[in-house]
This record gives C-alpha cells, sequence and structure tokens, in this order.
C-alpha cells in the first residue's frame, strides 16, 4: 500500500481544506475527489488531488501541490503551472489566491468551454489550448505544438466541457 501524500503546513494544507469545502458544495454525487501521492511517483511525497466529474462531459480537474506552487490540468492535457500560487494575484491582480483558486473552480463546474488537443501523426497529443473566463478574466493555459511540422496540417480534437451539474 501507497504512503499518503504529505501535505506541509500551511498553503499545502489550506489548499486541500478549500478543495474539499469546493466538492461538499456539489451535489451529492456529482463528483469524486481522490487524495494520493502523484501518481507513477510514489517517493514524491507532494498531495495531489483529483476531481473526477460523473457527467462524463465535464473537464477533470487535478493537481499537484509543492510548497507555495500549483500545477493545475483542466480537461484531458490543459496543464498550467502557476508559481508562487499562495501569494495570490496570479490573475486578477490583488486578489488572494483563495478567490483565484475559487474562480478556477468555478468556470471548471460550469463547463462551457473548449479545449484543442493537437495530436501527431500517432495520436499522441503534442499540444493543447484552452481559454476560461476567470471572474470576467480569460485565463488561457496553451503549450506545445500545434502541428508536427511547419508545413503540415493540424490534427485537432476538440472538446466541449458540460457543467458538472446538468439542470433540465
Amino acid at each position: 500500500m501507497a504512503d499518503p501524500p504529505y501535505a506541509l503546513p500551511g498553503f499545502e494544507s489550506e489548499l486541500i481544506s478549500e478543495l474539499d469545502r469546493h466538492v461538499a458544495d456539489l451535489p451529492d454525487g456529482a463528483a469524486r475527489l481522490r487524495m494520493s501521492r502523484v501518481p507513477g511517483h510514489p517517493e514524491w511525497a507532494e498531495p495531489y488531488f483529483e476531481v473526477a466529474p460523473t457527467n462524463p462531459r465535464a473537464a477533470p480537474f487535478k493537481g499537484v501541490l509543492v510548497a507555495n506552487d500549483l500545477s493545475l490540468t483542466i480537461g484531458i492535457a490543459s496543464l498550467r503551472e502557476f508559481v508562487g500560487f499562495a501569494r495570490g494575484g496570479t490573475i486578477i491582480k490583488g486578489a488572494s489566491w483563495q478567490e483565484e483558486f475559487g474562480w478556477i473552480w468555478l468556470a471548471t463546474v460550469r463547463g462551457g468551454f473548449t479545449e484543442n488537443l493537437y495530436r501527431n501523426s500517432q495520436g499522441k497529443v503534442i499540444g493543447w489550448a484552452t481559454k476560461l473566463s476567470v471572474n470576467g478574466k480569460d485565463l488561457i493555459i496553451r503549450n506545445g505544438r500545434r502541428s508536427e511540422g511547419l508545413f503540415r496540417p493540424k490534427k485537432v480534437e476538440r472538446i466541449n466541457y458540460e457543467p458538472y451539474i446538468m439542470t433540465r
């Protein structure tokens, strides 16, 4: 059995508490929160979290906490490192990290955004691009390449994410 993650006092522990609260605020069964060490790296003690929505068309929300930094993945591949996230003001100047984290969480839970996955000829993801509206400001998460070569066509998969909770 793997050792549990070790959250440092302060930012790491507080962010885990914030995330617990956000997931608990969802209706029962809307999502499942899993905490562990970083998958594939049992020797790393840093906490890894993964929120898996029960709606298969909603975006997963997962990340790793290291000291004052947050490495966050929204959707399948859209990874963004927030260096010094514990200081706040990473996206919205003057905001606390708690406000920013809450706004990112709300944008993810509400859905209505698209993730573009760029694939190579073997189908492997070589790049991604996502744009979320976080408290009225665009948070753009992109990295990698859009094609295998300069004159090669793009192979893009567009995923439109739905809300965690569907209303009828």
